[in-house]
């Protein structure tokens, strides 16, 4: 039996504007632990935004074969409000619900976020045949496209 198709799709910048966190973020100053406390505590409010255009390009794939896997950066500290808020995305703007597999960054773990990627990437490719990444980050594409994983930059 093959690999399971699968496409790897980021959150923040992607499926969410989070852009008016960081912003804030900038405007209070905060660096270090205190700016991913604030990140944290924000991440996942009422005011950050979907693209419903990414449910929908999502749910196609997956109507297709494909398994979703969204592939982040956040911390794992806030695994079951990303949850909930990616769960509440794909009920307002999916026309099916879809399964997707959630993985971030592990606990205390400080890496890049094209390291902590990356990581994922290569165990991820022992079950899945990566068809293509979604992601806003240039060093992530890079580091998808020296990978050889087709790789599509998101701008807002």
């Amino acid at each position: 039996m093959g690999r399971i198709k699968a496409i790897i799709c980021d959150i923040d910048g992607v499926l969410l504007y989070t852009e008016h966190i960081f912003k804030k973020i900038e405007e209070l100053g905060l660096t270090g632990s205190s700016k991913w406390e604030y990140f944290n505590r924000h991440a996942n409010d009422y005011d950050v935004k979907i693209d419903s255009r990414v449910i929908e390009i999502l749910e196609t794939f997956a109507q297709n074969g494909f398994r979703i896997i969204f592939l982040t950066a956040r911390a794992q500290e806030i695994e079951s409000h990303t949850k909930a808020k990616i769960d509440m995305a794909i009920g307002l703007y999916a026309n099916r619900i879809f399964n997707y597999l959630l993985l971030m960054r592990p606990y205390a773990n400080y890496k890049s976020s094209e390291n902590v990627k990356e990581t994922w990437l290569n165990l991820l490719r022992e079950k899945y045949e990566i068809y293509c990444a979604l992601d806003d980050d240039a060093s992530n594409c890079e580091m998808f496209a020296k990978n050889k994983i087709l790789t599509m930059q998101v701008h807002k």
